[in-house]
């Protein structure tokens, strides 16, 4: 299982088969609270690593943001791009292994957004995550990351989040500006989720 993680027909058959159990059917409701709160984010160009059908990635753009949506699932892009024409918004969707995408990236986004893709990754390349987020900020950009589920859990995906590694290893390169747990779950994943913000030194 684990090494088929890393195959694009993994997460296509995931999502063509009806077992993407991560799949909201809808925008995440806490990320919707972000995306009002000027405070925490401001619109400018975004990049989703594991946009899935794009419900997050479409409301963004609503919000203004430039949004790059990124996901192995070719089926996933596919929905995300019918979804995004219907609701009338523009979304560049990439259908790439976002562990390789290419330089022109780098240093090009003022946010990056993950919502179940931390904990659907290979545990062991975490921290090589970590190191993707942190090229792919422009100076001064924010990482946003719904973590899930924090909690102790045998296998995956999605696998088990501890909330300070995941602090640890994001902090290598970014600064944690904030870090909570009052956030606006879905009632199954409520007392499970922490939302932090990091952001790239200028």
């Amino acid at each position: 299982m684990i090494n088929s993680l890393n195959s694009p027909e993994f997460w296509d058959n995931s999502y063509i088969s009806g077992k993407s159990y991560w799949d909201l059917n809808s925008p995440t409701p806490a990320f919707c609270d972000i995306l009002k709160n000027e405070k925490i984010i401001q619109p400018g160009k975004m990049i989703i690593l594991g946009s899935g059908k794009g419900y997050d990635a479409v409301e963004a753009a609503k919000y203004g943001y430039e949004v790059t949506a990124v996901d192995f699932s070719r089926s996933a892009i596919e929905s995300g791009k019918i979804l995004a024409e219907n609701e009338n918004v523009i979304i560049n969707f990439l259908v790439e292994d976002f562990f390789k995408l290419p330089e022109i990236h780098y240093e090009f986004y003022d946010i990056v957004y993950d919502y179940v893709t931390y904990c659907a990754i290979n545990p062991s390349r975490r921290d090589e995550y970590a190191r993707l987020v942190s090229s792919l900020l422009k100076p001064g950009g924010k990482f946003v990351i719904i973590l899930f589920p924090v909690e102790e859990r045998e296998g995956g995906p999605p696998f088990s989040v501890n909330a300070y590694e995941a602090g640890s290893q994001f902090s290598a390169g970014l600064e944690l500006i904030l870090s909570t747990d009052k956030i606006n779950s879905i009632k199954p994943r409520k007392g499970r989720e922490i939302l932090q913000v990091f952001q790239k030194k200028k």
